[in-house]
């Protein structure tokens, strides 16, 4: 018997479109989410791999605001991946690496600006609540 075998979940391809207040994008994401692996644990994690020499990404993310707390990580090895965030009504340029934590209840958007690397979303509940 392999004991270890359900701490490893497999995630979903999908595009990052088919994501509330995500516009159409080229943009790909992995979603998994935790709590299959850590039974208390209630993070949804999604990972979206960015390449601004793509010419079909602009502004892609709507402002909106979730019931949870959530945390950005902007990583990038090469190029500095560089994203636009928006808190409220403040705007930040934000380079890699960085984190960003975003309280609920807080209205955000994250538009990648230039580079190429990774973005990644963890929303502290299992529920994919926004609005």
């Amino acid at each position: 018997m392999r004991k270890y075998k359900k701490y490893i979940t497999k995630g979903i391809n999908e595009p990052l479109s088919k994501i509330p207040f995500h516009q159409k994008t080229s943009i790909k994401r992995i979603s998994m989410l935790s709590q299959k692996i850590i039974p208390e644990s209630k993070i949804h994690t999604a990972i979206h791999f960015v390449n601004m020499s793509d010419k079909k990404i602009s502004k892609y993310s709507c402002l909106h605001k979730h019931d949870v707390d959530e945390v950005n990580l902007i990583l990038s090895q090469d190029d500095k991946l560089v994203y636009e965030i928006q808190l409220d009504d403040e705007i930040y340029k934000v380079s890699s690496p960085a984190t960003i934590f975003i309280p609920k209840g807080v209205n955000h958007r994250a538009d990648a600006i230039s580079g190429k690397g990774i973005f990644v979303c963890l929303i502290l509940s299992n529920k994919y609540k926004t609005s």
